[in-house]
């Protein structure tokens, strides 16, 4: 029995004894690798963290970065991992066409050109791999968007136990108008949270597909196979975009209306502070 090969563009590297000694011999942090297209775009970086003195092998898989994870979670959590080939935390895939592989080592460069070619028994134009590529990214910047969305709730909740435990005990003035307001905040960002993605603790299929849920699903539909999106996916696409910006309209809502007044009811207390309002979606 033997093991498959990684599947991929396989970049392989001459690493000296003296460049590795430089580098601390077995690197923690590894040698950079970089993907470029034909005009220069960065499309992945990522450390080959296994180099060492002599022969070296990173293989790059074909993919552009992936979504940003939510904010304070790691990639792959609550829908922040995504695009994995059927299910996870990798990027849209390549297009085929001429790439650039660059490794940097101790502040040297070194490149090479290579080409990336579709499955030669696949009938796929240049054209409906370009569709299709175009398709992947608006799913993945719609993922960051969601999972930034996300993470802007989490942390408003967060803050608001913080202010609620830092006020308990000191008699202040408006007290239960400061707690009713906050529970009111909390009410209405949890709502909102359940609209995004699923709640913990919830069983799959007794409860209906948030949105990230089905942002993934379609994504997964478009980038799978190497074809032109169906217009039925690219419905879906547009459909949960649009379901997407009501939703950060109503954070909006939120930020601006009860955590406003919130804000205001603390006075000189410290405040509920959010740079959602910068977020466009």
């Amino acid at each position: 029995m033997g093991q498959n090969p990684q599947e991929g563009a396989w970049i392989q590297y001459y690493l000296s004894e003296e460049a590795a000694s430089q580098l601390g011999g077995r690197m923690t942090t590894g040698v950079t690798v970089r993907i470029t297209d034909a005009a220069g775009t960065l499309v992945r970086e990522f450390q080959d963290r296994t180099a060492g003195p002599g022969i070296n092998r990173a293989v790059w898989d074909f993919t552009w970065t992936a979504a940003d994870p939510i904010p304070g979670q790691p990639q792959g959590g609550g829908g922040g991992g995504f695009f994995r080939r059927f299910g996870g935390g990798q990027g849209p895939p390549a297009v085929p066409g001429m790439y650039t592989a660059t490794i940097v080592v101790g502040g040297e460069e070194h490149s090479m050109q290579f080409r990336l070619r579709g499955d030669p028994n696949v009938t796929a134009s240049q054209a409906d791999y370009q569709e299709r590529f175009a398709a992947a990214m608006r799913a993945r910047d719609l993922q960051s968007q969601l999972n930034a969305m996300v993470g802007t709730i989490v942390d408003l909740n967060g803050q608001i136990d913080g202010l609620l435990e830092s006020i308990g005990g000191k008699d202040l003035a408006n007290e239960s108008e400061i707690q009713s307001t906050a529970s009111e905040a909390q009410e209405k960002l949890t709502t909102l949270e359940a609209e995004v993605r699923r709640p913990a603790g919830s069983m799959g299929y007794r409860v209906w597909p948030r949105l990230i849920e089905q942002l993934r699903t379609v994504a997964r539909q478009i980038q799978g196979p190497q074809a032109r999106p169906t217009e039925g996916q690219m419905q879906v696409l547009t459909e949960v975009e649009a379901a997407a910006a009501q939703r950060a309209q109503e954070l909006s809502v939120i930020v601006d209306g009860v955590i406003a007044d919130l804000n205001r009811l603390l006075q000189d207390a410290p405040k509920i502070l959010t740079d959602w309002r910068r977020v466009v979606m």
